[in-house]
């Protein structure tokens, strides 16, 4: 069977678990052009596998990505009679994280939004960049989640946002707080303010200069030019510069900080955490209880507390 049916098939099989599998179809995609996606599968070597594993690139954790995606279609295979052997090295190489995500303080997002008074005109305009920056940082949505919001997704009266077709191709709801909902409203005055009534629903909440939707990517350019101009930066040694991703970790590990000086119970908290910011499982959610100095005080004084309850009973 020829790869590019083979992977193919495969996509079907993961789109019908529920999941997008756009990462896995991205490194198929690249494998097929590498080693040539009319060949047939049986006559990929473990030679060619490993050429493409390693590339020209020093080891990062894209080499594991690799590793996983291909591994996952070459069980496919093996599974259906396809090939006879998984063409993959027995040993992968350990490779040490180095990245953690970046948790915003208050003043990083207030220098953030003060630059773009100076920022340069690009497509993308400054305040919807501004507008997009606080929404993330207020909900904890993914960028492509915010991306593809429409005006027919924004429920001002009611404070909800309805995210459709996520990353597990699940649709969630996400309420909103006032402020947040002030700052949606005076953008969408600004800029939406000559759609008709029959045209607005399908209408993107975010757009650029010329009309369209923004791309992942130049927003993700426009941020790196906006945090370099703010001064928001590192100081932890990290090869990485903060990332406007990082401001999903940001609004989970301040809401976890809140409830752990609330007094709250994060446990049993945690489930509805983990159902708003749209994770899979709530070991997605827990990854963020060890992420900043000030939540593990917090997690660390509430252990004290109840260990002299526990002392005095």
């Amino acid at each position: 069977m020829k790869l590019a049916d083979t992977i193919s098939l495969y996509m079907q099989v993961i789109h019908g678990n529920g999941c997008k599998g756009d990462s896995i179809h991205g490194v198929l995609s690249l494998f097929a052009k590498c080693v040539g996606d009319d060949r047939e599968l049986i006559s990929i070597s473990q030679t060619e596998v490993r050429a493409f594993l390693d590339g020209n690139l020093p080891l990062s954790h894209y080499w594991h990505r690799k590793h996983s995606a291909l591994m996952g279609f070459f069980r496919f295979a093996l599974a259906r009679g396809l090939v006879s052997t998984i063409p993959l090295p027995a040993r992968t190489p350990r490779y040490y994280q180095d990245y953690q995500p970046y948790v915003y303080s208050e003043d990083d997002v207030d220098r953030l939004i003060a630059a773009l008074d100076s920022a340069r005109a690009t497509l993308i305009e400054a305040r919807t960049l501004r507008t997009l920056v606080l929404l993330l940082y207020g909900t904890g949505l993914r960028l492509g989640e915010a991306l593809h919001l429409c005006l027919a997704d924004v429920d001002l009266p009611q404070q909800m946002l309805t995210v459709r077709d996520t990353k597990f191709y699940k649709t969630r709801w996400v309420p909103i707080g006032t402020q947040l909902v002030h700052i949606l409203h005076e953008y969408m005055v600004a800029v939406h303010t000559s759609l008709s009534i029959e045209t607005r629903d399908e209408t993107p909440l975010f757009v650029r200069r010329d009309g369209g939707r923004p791309t992942a990517s130049g927003v993700r350019r426009a941020f790196a030019r906006l945090r370099s101009k703010a001064g928001v930066r590192r100081n932890d040694g990290a090869r990485y510069q903060p990332r406007l991703h990082d401001m999903r970790a940001t609004f989970a590990v301040h809401r976890l900080t809140t409830w752990y000086q609330q007094g709250a119970d994060v446990q049993r908290l945690l489930p509805l955490l983990s159902t708003y910011l749209g994770h899979a499982s709530i070991a997605a959610t827990q990854a963020y209880l060890p992420m900043s100095p000030e939540l593990l005080v917090e997690a660390s004084n509430r252990f004290v507390h109840y260990a002299a309850l526990e002392k005095q009973s």
